[in-house]
This record gives structure tokens, sequence and C-alpha cells, in this order.
């Protein structure tokens, strides 16, 4: 059914108004009903959007305590690695030791050792049981004497068979970088 259209100044029947007047009350209520299923559709939208937020929300703070959990582990064995392959010398730090070829002296840390041997004798050094020569007496009025620098790391063994003036433990620092 349609509209009747009454002509302007006519006389109207109450058969073609009360048409007109169904007519329109099915279309507001159809259009009521469309509005209704479309809001009802949106609604529905948006409670499956803001779920999948919720999904992906509690996913990313998953990841992001999986990714702080991975850069604190790698920041400490960065550290680690700094600490264990850096030998600047802790000067301050520096202290006598004994080294002889019957004792063996065990590092403390990593660092360097130190060694003035006595001029006029010869012998070996033997770190972790590698034995190396570290003062030959070519001649015998060869009477120089140098202070030798070894690198070493914690727990290296060390003997020494040449007779020692002094000798020296020089630790490494300790390298560190703000805020890391």
């Amino acid at each position: 059914m349609a509209l009747t259209t009454i002509e302007y100044g006519s006389l109207a029947s109450s058969e073609t108004l009360n048409n007109n007047f169904s007519y329109l009350d099915d279309k507001i209520t159809d259009s009521n009903e469309s509005i209704a299923t479309s809001i009802s559709s949106i609604l529905s939208n948006i409670a499956t959007i803001n779920s999948r937020i919720t999904e992906l929300s509690t996913s990313l703070g998953n990841s992001l305590a999986t990714l702080d959990t991975k850069v604190e582990s790698y920041r400490v064995k960065t550290k680690s690695l700094v600490d264990q392959a850096t030998i600047v010398p802790n000067w301050a730090s520096c202290a006598s030791i004994t080294l002889s070829s019957s004792t063996a002296y065990t590092v403390t840390g990593n660092g360097y050792l130190l060694i003035m041997p006595k001029s006029d004798s010869s012998g070996n050094i033997t770190i972790n049981n590698k034995t190396i020569p570290f003062k030959n007496l070519t001649y015998y009025y060869e009477d120089s004497a140098q202070l030798v620098a070894i690198p070493v790391f914690k727990n290296d063994s060390v003997l020494c068979s040449a007779q020692i003036t002094n000798a020296y433990f020089l630790p490494a620092k300790q390298v560190s970088v703000d805020n890391f």
C-alpha cells in the first residue's frame, strides 16, 4: 500500500486518512526495527572489538614482560662479558705477592702479574700447567732485569722457577656504564 494523495481544498474520507496513517505508522515501525537492528549490530561489533582489544592488550603485556626479562638477561650477560674480558689496570689495588716454583699462586681476579726477576737468575713461568720460558741468562755477565707484565685471569694457577726480586698482582678495574 502507498500513501493516497489528498488534493488541496478537497475533503478526504476517514478511510483514506486512516489508510495514510496506517501506512506511515508501518513505515515508522519498520524504520524503528531497522534502526534497532543496526544499533544491535553496532553494539555487538563494539563488544567484539573491546574483547579483541583486551586480548591484544593482555598479549602485548605478556610480550613486554618476556621482552623485559630477555633485556635484563642480556644486560647481566653483557656486564659479565665486559667484566671478564676487560683488563683495565686498577693501580690503587696493586698488591705484593709471592711467586715460587713449589707453591702455586692462585690469581684472585682478572688483572696482571708484575714480576721483576733477579738479574742473575733464569727460569720458567708455569700458568695452568703450561710452562713457558720466562728469564734466560744467555751470558754469565748479563745483569739485566726488567719488570714483566703478564695478563692473567681469575683462578689461574702460577708457578715461577726464576728467582724473583719483586712480584705484584695488579687487578683489573670493574668497568661499568652508568644506568646499565
